[in-house]
């Protein structure tokens, strides 16, 4: 195993580590959406035109349902809510494998390199250099393994700062509202609202990235541990996984935005994408309800595949910062060493 040079790291590269991915959230999604099922089926199993009256237009029938005195509600809520955490928990090793992959390949087998860019070259030191295939499933799942711990306490890190940052930002732009209300009218008041909850939505956007930096840098220094067969405690992984993310958007937090930013615009495409078909097919079944199906399930896909193409950049920023950081730090021990042998 070796780690793939940084201008070199492209998720279109590793199109088996996003399948894995992409199926690992389709098992996530059913066991999450198990209760559910069951629940409907139990109530709607009967009914002539099943679960196909919840999609009638005004959503009576939904309404009655949920809103009925039955037990069933509050333990499939609970349940699923379970299943929700401790799913997003379990979903970091899966994570953890695809930005491995991304971070490392095998050294033992090459791939040539690309054909188009060996057109017109004028020597044959001018083609660009192989390209390292992809780690073998169980190897990348080792790190993911590894990487667990270190990527949860980011993960829970993350979720309540957003949380913090979001909520604080709604209490701020309800309190500036109402004291604008009365000398720009109710219409401007909400236009200032809505500015204020942009800027909080944008700051919790901004401290995303730096996390999703700080979870390349805790795969990569992870992989890098495997390679040396040796073990580092996950606080202080994930320490200089953060230090790692906050000298990389020192020094290139504009380039980590405009990938990200142009990511979530077409992720939000996709979205419509499969909004306009629930609209158009949902409720019926046969031919549409494959057509449905095919499209949720490329819009799921198309979103991985995003989410992997922005690990593969976040990961080209941050280890050059990495490498430059660890020589800095083997140079100081390597100092201490010195300094003591005096």
């Amino acid at each position: 195993m070796t780690p793939v040079a940084a201008h070199r790291i492209h998720a279109r590269y590793r199109p088996t580590a996003i399948a894995f991915m992409f199926f690992a959230e389709l098992a996530w999604a059913l066991v999450v959406a198990t209760p559910v099922h069951a629940w409907a089926r139990r109530v709607w199993g009967a009914h002539p035109d099943g679960d196909a009256v919840l999609w009638i237009p005004g959503g009576r029938d939904l309404l009655v349902w949920l809103g009925q005195n039955d037990a069933a509600l509050g333990v499939v809520t609970r349940t699923t809510l379970v299943l929700l955490v401790v799913g997003a928990l379990l979903m970091q090793v899966p994570f953890g494998a695809l930005v491995a992959s991304l971070a490392f390949g095998r050294e033992d087998a090459l791939e040539p390199p690309d054909a188009g860019a060996q057109t017109g070259a004028a020597e044959p030191d001018a083609s660009p250099p192989a390209r390292l295939r992809s780690l073998r499933i169980v190897r990348a799942l080792k790190i993911g393994v590894a990487s667990f711990l270190p990527l949860s306490a980011l993960l829970a890190l993350g979720s309540a700062v957003s949380i913090l940052v979001l909520a604080v930002g709604a209490l701020a732009a309800a309190g500036i509202e109402s004291a604008v209300t009365d000398s720009l009218g109710d219409a401007r008041a909400f236009t200032v609202k809505l500015v204020v909850l942009a800027l909080f939505g944008v700051l919790a956007a901004a401290f995303g990235i730096v996390v999703d930096l700080a979870r390349a840098a805790v795969v990569r220094e992870q992989g890098f541990a495997a390679i040396e067969r040796t073990s580092t405690p996950a606080w202080g992984t994930m320490l200089r996984g953060i230090r790692a993310a906050l000298v990389t958007s020192r020094r290139g937090f504009g380039s980590a935005l405009l990938a990200w930013t142009g990511r979530v615009v077409v992720g939000v495409a996709l979205l419509a994408i499969g909004y306009v078909a629930s609209d158009t097919f949902g409720g019926r079944g046969g031919t549409a309800l494959t057509l449905l199906f095919i499209v949720h399930q490329g819009v799921v896909l198309g979103r991985v595949a995003l989410r992997a193409s922005w690990m593969a950049r976040a990961l080209s920023l941050v280890a050059p910062v990495q490498d430059a950081l660890e020589e800095a730090r083997s140079a100081q021990r390597g100092a201490d060493v010195a300094t003591s042998e005096r």
